[in-house]
């Protein structure tokens, strides 16, 4: 009889330390973004949502206007008038297809930052990066997680549980930034 007590004492301790854990994790808090004055939020808003700011995804003709079900796409730009502002990730997680417009911005990327879009108005958590040395960047961003490799390239990280913010450098300069949302990579690429 204790040993049957016992072992449901146990089981309990370990099903309360489980269930714990699992309620215990921070999905964190995204950055804010802002797209020539216009707020974005990776895993919350739609290419739809920007349509009255301007904003619309590349005209993709026959290629790809639709998502099917539990599927992901990177092969989408959000542009404005003549800019190309960002590439952007694309997520279906419903159980039926759905319309690009509709879909979730997992992540945004930005490119060529040193060079053709060395002039878009972006900021990120209140700051526009484009341009910073990486000493700039770290003031800018005290939390930085500065990659401390010696070689052209290096990578430098904002995390906030499921929120990531990546700087990427070469040579000395900054040329790309990607804000990603975590989600499920077990969805079918398109």
């Amino acid at each position: 009889m204790k040993l049957r007590q016992l072992l449901i004492g146990v089981g309990t301790l370990i099903m309360a330390v489980a269930l714990g854990a699992c309620a215990a994790k921070d999905p964190g808090t995204p950055p804010e973004v802002l797209l020539d004055g216009v707020p974005v939020v990776v895993g919350e808003t739609r290419p739809m949502d920007l349509s009255d700011q301007g904003f619309e995804t590349n005209d993709l003709g026959a290629f790809l206007t639709k998502l099917p079900d539990k599927s992901w796409t990177s092969s989408i730009f959000l542009k404005k008038g003549d800019d190309s502002y960002a590439s952007i990730t694309l997520v279906n997680d419903t159980r039926e297809e759905q319309a690009v417009f509709s879909c979730v911005i997992e992540e945004l990327g930005f490119y060529a930052l040193d060079d053709t879009n060395a002039g878009l108005n972006i900021s990120i958590n209140g700051v526009n990066p484009i341009g910073m040395t990486e000493a700039e960047l770290q003031e800018a961003y005290p939390e930085l997680e500065m990659d401390d490799d010696t070689g052209d390239y290096r990578f430098h990280y904002l995390r906030d549980g499921d929120y990531s913010i990546r700087f990427e450098y070469s040579m000395g300069v900054l040329t790309d930034i990607d804000v990603m949302h975590s989600f499920s990579k077990s969805y079918e690429s398109k």
